[in-house]
């Protein structure tokens, strides 16, 4: 995919395919990604989860860079979370278990930002993805119209470079 193609689909996330629920799963999604380390198997599992679903990928890349902008608040509190969670004793014959199956060990489960990352993510999901489809009803009444008017924008369209090569 080129630049072009990459700044085409944003715009067209942006301004076009925005339903109030798609931009609040879009954000949902990029607080889940956004609290937890990006380099496991399973912040990229998390990501296709989302590319799997209807989410508004612009607003996810635009939360998941917002919620990894405040990943040293988050990490207090997602590692003493995680610390417990690893440490219950009736949990660790499972965590062991897991541990020790082929490809599992790649999730980093057993870091503490990790397991309190994931724990945190999934409690808080569907609170935040409230909030971001409070968001999303608030952005089509405010700011879609405001954005596809913007000088930005109508460069883009006016574009004949973008306009021949996006020929459709």
């Amino acid at each position: 995919m080129n630049p072009l193609s990459i700044i085409r689909q944003f715009a067209r996330g942006l301004l076009k395919e925005n339903e109030p629920w798609q931009i609040g799963l879009g954000i949902a999604f990029g607080f889940a990604i956004g609290i937890i380390p990006k380099s496991n198997l399973t912040a990229q599992l998390l990501f296709l989860i989302m590319m799997c679903t209807k989410a508004n990928v612009p607003f996810a890349f635009i939360s998941i860079f917002f919620f990894s902008s405040i990943y040293p608040i988050t990490d207090a509190i997602t590692d003493p979370l995680g610390y417990f969670i690893l440490n219950l004793d009736f949990l660790s014959g499972f965590f062991t278990k897991i541990y020790n199956m082929p490809v599992l060990p790649w999730t980093d489960f057993n870091n503490t930002v990790v397991a309190g990352g994931l724990i945190m993510g999934t409690i808080l999901f569907y609170p935040v993805y409230l909030a971001g489809r409070t968001f999303g009803i608030y952005y089509e009444k405010k700011f879609k119209e405001k954005i596809s008017n913007s000088k930005l924008f109508k460069s883009l369209k006016a574009s004949w470079v973008l306009d021949w090569y996006f020929k459709d």
